[in-house]
């Protein structure tokens, strides 16, 4: 594909780690292949670029993102944003429950730790996106999402899933929670994955939803 043709993905580092592009390295080059990435490392550049372009996908790499309406009007008019990489790792709970607030959403961190999960079947997914496209089941250690509406949790523990750590002895997991979740927003579909690892099925799961 000519790169004039690619669409066109930004990934949105306001508060840029130089171990970003390190940890993420696979899926950076992957979609370096399959897309025009843009980056925006401050709020100004964000705003211009995102006035000047429309993109396929908005990527939130981290915590950096301060609220505001042009980034909630470019999801609702048809974009999709997907919040993860190290945005779980590092926002503070009260700032990640305003973030998801400034959308409309009721959703707050959860509880952390890694077991294993899989698509949740009454999930509302953006039209453009087939279920097989998406992983299996997979493990991931993850700072969950609670307070998400059934059909907006995307991937969700298996049955009987229990917490899986070379430390603390297993624990059965609160089911009520989410690994990803996603919210229509308007025109446009709203994404949080709470991998805080890199996890190949992470991996495949953001390229499903940039429709790679």
């Amino acid at each position: 594909m000519a790169s004039a043709e690619r669409p066109r993905i930004l990934l949105l580092s306001l508060a840029y780690r130089d171990f970003l592009d390190e940890v993420y390295c696979t899926l950076f080059s992957r979609l370096s292949e399959l897309a025009n990435i843009k980056r925006a490392k401050t709020a100004n550049a964000a705003l211009q670029i995102i006035g000047e372009t429309t993109f396929k996908a908005i990527i939130i790499t981290d915590e950096g993102l301060a609220e505001s309406n042009q980034e909630n009007q470019e999801v609702e008019k048809g974009g999709i944003a997907i919040v993860g990489l190290h945005f779980p790792n590092f926002t503070p709970m009260d700032k990640f429950r305003r973030f998801f607030e400034a959308f409309g959403l009721a959703w707050k961190n959860g509880d952390y730790h890694r077991t294993t999960f899989r698509l949740n079947p009454s999930v509302l997914l953006p039209e453009s996106i087939e279920a097989a496209s998406l992983p299996g089941p997979y493990s991931m250690k993850v700072l969950h999402v609670k307070n998400a509406k059934r059909q907006e949790k995307i991937f969700i523990p298996i049955e009987g899933a229990v917490t899986q750590s070379l430390v603390f002895p297993p624990d059965y997991v609160n089911q009520t929670q989410a690994a990803v979740a996603g919210a229509r927003l308007g025109w446009g579909y709203l994404v949080y994955c709470g991998d805080v690892n890199g996890e190949d099925g992470s991996n495949q799961l953001i390229l499903a939803l940039c429709g790679f």
